[in-house]
């Protein structure tokens, strides 16, 4: 019996090694640097930013779609950028409220959801949030579609330097 017993822990002791070893493997190989297949031209180590600019993206959304403009334009910085789906690259706080003032003309968004939000901040400093959300686009004619969106916004003190959006109809 005492052999058995001994033999149980013997056997546990190489088991919690091994488990250990296992762990410390993988640490190392997460904190080695990742060899991309292609190279960033931008930023490449991103880390968790600050989740104050999460809320800031969030009343940004919420302004939009009450469509407050004035308020809207408030929490844009006035050399802000922003590169819209179509390509289209509109620079100066007044040009994009212009721009989204005569995009969300007629159109009344409903059933608003966040898929997901994350802020980030890269190695160069930039502080960005990027969300991914859905909702309903109603347009004046009553019909309506559902859409899903990419949005990225760089903050920097509290305002939106640059932003980057993307959507599509969802079938």
């Amino acid at each position: 019996m005492k052999k058995l017993l001994l033999s149980a822990l013997v056997l546990s002791s190489l088991v919690a090694c091994t488990e250990s070893a296992k762990k410390t493997e993988t640490a190392e190989q997460a904190a080695a640097p990742t060899e991309h297949i292609y190279k960033p031209t931008y930023t490449d180590n991103f880390k968790i930013g600050d989740a104050k600019n999460v809320l800031l993206a969030e009343q940004f959304h919420k302004i939009l779609f009450e469509k407050d403009f004035k308020q809207a334009g408030d929490m844009i910085a006035d050399t802000a950028t922003y590169n819209a789906e179509d390509g289209t690259i509109i620079k100066g706080k007044a040009a994009i409220v212009d721009y989204m003032e005569k995009g969300f003309a007629g159109i009344t968004f409903k059933n608003y959801q966040i898929t997901a939000i994350i802020p980030v901040v890269g190695e160069n400093g930039h502080q960005w949030v990027d969300i991914w959300d859905e909702g309903e686009l109603v347009t004046a004619d009553g019909k309506s579609t559902k859409y899903q969106w990419m949005d990225a916004f760089r903050f920097d003190g509290g305002k939106i330097v640059h932003f980057v959006g993307f959507g599509k109809a969802v079938k």
